[in-house]
């Protein structure tokens, strides 16, 4: 499988693409409150994207109407934003995409709204710290399927927590999505053939760009999809969390490009 790599041209854009979107998370992250709406959150989102020299990657994207995405509570991702209102003890993820004089980032995060429970912050502090497991000795040469090995070491291990499996993260760069595909999860025999076993087999050259997106549900793995074609959510109805970040693989390590300080 060939993997796209990038000049230092085309990184410098892609950093301040991660720039851009790395202020936008900043910027809802404040805004998370009780009575808000996730079409306020899109607005925002939006006007901070573009007054920064940045366009919304996800809007229009396969006919996808938003700027990002905000999914709550069983939402795992993709659900949409509407006038529906955050309540307290609601947990939200929020998924951004931004394209940068051609180069694009995707980063998404789970917040908490108001005071929430015990159970819905450990989901969210472990979601983080499987993207942490995953970049822990990954660099040029490390092979795809290394990430989700971690990934699934480290939930297996540490929680009764399940592994979404109908979605993975991607390479990215021109593109929003493009190859490898990247598991959160080491695949089993039924995917033996097809763009998801050439993907795990692949090692990572330096200068590719890739988006390691944890997605992790308090219940089941399963997850059912809207009549909107969009949202995804929990088969249990269960929490989900989602944890992403857009990286540059380097010959010694990686080169993160969508962290923020809360």
């Amino acid at each position: 499988m060939a993997i796209e790599t990038y000049n230092e041209d085309q990184l410098n854009s892609l950093r301040q693409s991660g720039k851009i979107l790395s202020g936008c998370l900043s910027l809802l992250h404040g805004m998370i409150r009780p009575g808000i709406t996730t079409l306020d959150l899109d607005t925002a989102a939006e006007k901070h994207i573009r007054d920064n020299g940045g366009v919304p990657s996800f809007k229009g994207y396969s006919g996808y109407g938003f700027s990002i995405c905000t999914s709550i509570n069983e939402g795992a991702i993709h659900c949409m934003p509407s006038d529906r209102a955050l309540k307290d003890g609601d947990i939200i993820s929020v998924d951004v995409g931004v394209r940068f004089e051609g180069m694009c980032t995707d980063a998404a995060r789970t917040w908490g709204v108001g005071k929430i429970s015990e159970e819905a912050q450990k989901l969210i502090d472990a979601t983080e710290q499987c993207f942490t497991e995953a970049i822990r000795g990954l660099k040029a040469m490390s092979k795809v399927g290394d990430i989700g090995e971690r990934i699934e070491k480290y939930i297996h291990e540490n929680t009764t927590y399940s592994i979404i499996e109908q979605y993975c993260g991607h390479g990215i760069g021109e593109n929003p999505h493009q190859d490898p595909l990247i598991p959160n999860f080491v695949p089993k025999k039924k995917f033996g053939s097809g763009r998801l076993r050439d993907s795990i087999r692949t090692r990572l050259p330096a200068g590719c760009v890739i988006a390691i997106e944890p997605m992790i549900n308090q219940g089941v793995k399963e997850v059912v999809l809207d009549t909107d074609k969009w949202s995804t959510r929990t088969a249990d109805g269960k929490l989900s969390c989602h944890y992403e970040n857009t990286l540059i693989v380097l010959d010694d390590g990686v080169e993160v490009v969508t962290l923020f300080l809360k």
